[in-house]
């Protein structure tokens, strides 16, 4: 998305510019409600999130890509470049009829991909994501 790596944090409080160095205050926030009020109370500040799907941005905008407005059809389709991705780590495969097994089986099949939905997030089921997925 931008071309290169983010610089380090130049603010602790996100106002004032720790770094007088800086070209941009740049700073990290403890959760994307934190960011969202940030981004939503301070004029040009740009920050991300997850989809959020029904959730108020209070003040915040969604960014258009090319066009395309994120949304579960624009980002599963691909219309919609940017998109969260999330992974779960195991050491080596998990044996069958494992906790770790049925657990990755439940975030990636039925009731799981429900609780993924309920919760705003796009499941790992929506059509650009199933190579993902399936990888791995």
């Amino acid at each position: 998305m931008l071309g290169h790596n983010e610089p380090a944090q130049s603010s602790r409080d996100c106002t004032t510019k720790d770094d007088v160095r800086a070209r941009v205050v740049r700073c990290e926030l403890d959760s994307t409600e934190q960011v969202l009020a940030m981004v939503g109370r301070r004029d040009g500040a740009i920050g991300y999130s997850e989809l959020r799907l029904g959730t108020p941005l209070h003040g915040a905008h969604p960014l258009a890509i090319d066009a395309a407005v994120p949304s579960a059809d624009t980002i599963g389709s691909g219309s919609y470049p940017y998109r969260e991705i999330e992974y779960a780590y195991t050491y080596g495969r998990p044996s069958t009829g494992s906790l770790t097994a049925g657990f990755l089986g439940y975030l990636t099949r039925g009731n799981g991909q429900d609780v993924i939905r309920a919760r705003g997030h796009l499941p790992c089921a929506t059509p650009e994501a199933l190579r993902i997925c399936g990888e791995g």
